[in-house]
């Protein structure tokens, strides 16, 4: 990592001011993309009042020195983050916290994860989903001695242990998990059937039956207020045409992957904002359609609000809604982003286990 303002710091004849006026008047500005924001927030109110150790937040980059990443650091953050960085005087610093800041958090393995440490310089991390406010003003503390002495230093350093030679209640040692675990992956229903008290249910999942006869494949009661229709790919616009006559919306569409199926399922929840006894309801209707040729009939000539799902789902997984004039048009995601990213195809990077030495 580039030791620039360090470097800047204990050089010339004003370097004791420069490094004296630095360490006691760090400003950071705050990148906050996730729930890392609360912890400086705590360690910056009264409790903790961070403010007495020289560090004030603040909200403009070009009158700041420092930047506190908090959080996960997508594709199009990193943008931000970059400019932020570079908007920044000299000397500037970096602090990133929390697990997502690290090495991805939850999201390890995502398409659109970026390390901070690949797009700025950073100076600290700190580990923790979530850190502590202790911890975050220990950055601090620790930036402020790299500035004064030049050099970085962690503040703790943990053991090293052998599990296999540790002892639970006398049962058998510990071992590191293994990264070879095997499951039958079972078959994906989205209309499994529930048995609720929902009397208006059953009396509209009997007048959808009559209604759609022919159309469908079930009917099926999920949960109070819900109902999926399963229907073949074919038949979809015909019933999309008697639903818009009860229901006057989507809500969402939504496409599900499924490899070992070799299929994708397609759905449109949609709901009724002009009937009072509907406008609980959402009704899941859906269908299969092959991976091999993902090809799915839009349903925005009956629901307007599906155009602009219809358009996020073809960025991200790459199907196409036949009669929408938009497909093909990247609309959602950054230039750089990989093809239909949301595919299980695609090869994630993976967490890798190794034994204890």
């Amino acid at each position: 990592m580039s030791d620039d303002s360090v470097d800047f710091l204990h050089s010339g004849p004003l370097a004791p001011l420069k490094k004296w006026g630095t360490k006691w008047s760090l400003w950071p500005v705050h990148l906050v993309t996730a729930c890392c924001g609360v912890e400086l927030a705590h360690a910056y109110a009264s409790g903790y009042d961070g403010e007495r150790l020289g560090s004030l937040n603040y909200g403009i980059a070009r009158q700041t020195n420092l930047i506190i990443v908090e959080g996960a650091i997508t594709r199009k953050m990193a943008r931000v983050l970059k400019i932020t960085y570079e908007q920044m005087p000299e000397p500037k610093f970096v602090i990133v916290m929390g697990a997502c800041g690290l090495k991805g958090g939850l999201f390890w393995n995502g398409y659109h994860m970026v390390r901070p440490s690949d797009v700025v310089p950073v100076d600290f991390f700190i580990p923790g989903c979530p850190p502590t406010p202790e911890a975050l003003l220990r950055a601090i503390r620790s930036l402020q001695e790299k500035i004064v002495s030049g050099e970085a230093r962690n503040t703790i350093e943990f053991e090293k242990y052998d599990l296999s030679k540790i002892n639970v209640r006398g049962e058998q040692p510990l071992k590191p998990p293994s990264p070879k675990h095997y499951s039958p992956t079972p078959p994906i229903k989205v209309d499994v059937p529930k048995e609720v008290d929902w009397s208006f249910g059953k009396k509209l999942i009997a007048e959808l039956k009559s209604d759609l006869e022919g159309l469908y494949k079930s009917i099926t009661i999920t949960d109070k207020n819900r109902i999926a229709i399963q229907a073949e790919k074919d038949d979809v616009v015909a019933l999309a045409s008697k639903l818009s006559k009860r229901f006057d919306h989507v809500k969402n569409v939504n496409v599900i992957d499924i490899p070992h199926e070799y299929s994708f399922i397609v759905e449109y929840q949609i709901s009724s904002y002009s009937v009072k006894e509907l406008m609980p309801v959402v009704v899941n209707l859906f269908a299969r359609i092959p991976r091999n040729n993902p090809r799915f009939p839009s349903l925005a000539v009956f629901w307007p609000s599906a155009d602009y799902l219809e358009r996020e789902m073809y960025d991200l997984f790459g199907v196409w809604f036949e009669g929408n004039s938009a497909m093909g048009e990247r609309f959602l995601l950054a230039p750089d982003t990989p093809e239909f990213p949301l595919r299980k195809d695609r090869k994630l990077r993976e967490e890798i286990y190794s034994e204890v030495e």
